[in-house]
């Protein structure tokens, strides 16, 4: 399921997969089930909220093409990803917001 994440989204470059992964996470734990469910909608929206806003305190930015200066879509940028071990960086990158969304699932 969470395959298409990398890259900003399949390459894209947009949202870094860890912020939506971690708002999947989130929505997990505090979403809501029903429409009408309103302040469960509320709750879930805090959450990400505050993960988003530690993210962008760690990394300036939750654009995956910002975040590493490359564009994915290209060949070259993926070589030079490869060439650059980003892939290690992109792991510290998850590995810290996971340890973020942990922190909120905790405050329940």
């Amino acid at each position: 399921m969470a395959t298409p994440f990398g890259g900003g989204v399949a390459r894209w470059g947009t949202v870094c997969g860890a912020v939506i992964g971690g708002g999947m996470a989130l929505g997990l734990c505090y979403g809501r089930t029903k429409a009408e469910e309103k302040d469960q909608r509320d709750k879930a929206y805090a959450k990400v909220q505050e993960m988003i806003r530690a993210f962008e305190r760690d990394n300036e930015t939750i654009q995956c093409r910002e975040i590493i200066h490359l564009n994915l879509l290209e060949p070259e940028d993926r070589k030079k990803f490869e060439e650059m071990n980003l892939r290690r960086k992109c792991a510290q990158i998850v590995a810290k917001n996971v340890e973020t969304v942990r922190k909120l699932l905790k405050e329940r």
